[in-house]
């Protein structure tokens, strides 16, 4: 329970990271749809950095969506490697169009809790959210 003047946080919060501009607003404008507060990184750099701050201000994120290769600076791979260092318990996932790809193929291998391949589905979306953020759905 809040007091007077408090924030209830009730809300999941996303962190999703892409390079494509384009693709950051669409996703980020359908998690928002679907009721989450959601930041946007344009690289591995990026996300890592909000990640931080977030924890540090006590306003951590629920979840992590990294896509696996970026055009400049740091892809979801090495992202995921250095958030997991920082913290161990973060709930990250991949995405990527290269369906072949080892990391989504084995995703846990590389400390991912789910894979959300591309192009998809906003029911996708929260679908793969919810595997990892809903008790009793995680395969």
């Amino acid at each position: 329970m809040t007091g007077p003047g408090e924030i209830s946080r009730t809300r999941k919060r996303i962190l999703f990271m892409d390079d494509e501009e384009m693709l950051r607003s669409v996703v980020s404008r359908m998690l928002e749809i679907m009721g989450y507060d959601v930041e946007a990184a344009a690289d591995g750099d990026e996300a890592l950095r909000l990640y931080i701050e977030a924890s540090e201000s006590g306003e951590r994120f629920d979840a992590v969506i990294l896509d696996l290769s970026v055009h400049r600076g740091m892809g979801g791979r090495e992202a995921a490697a250095k958030l997991i260092e920082y913290d161990p318990d973060v709930v990250a996932l991949v995405s990527s169009g290269f369906v072949g790809d080892k990391v989504l193929q084995n995703y846990r291998e590389f400390g991912f809790r789910g894979v959300i391949p591309k192009p998809y589905t906003s029911d996708e979306l929260r679908d793969g959210l919810n595997r990892v953020l809903v008790p009793n759905i995680a395969s």
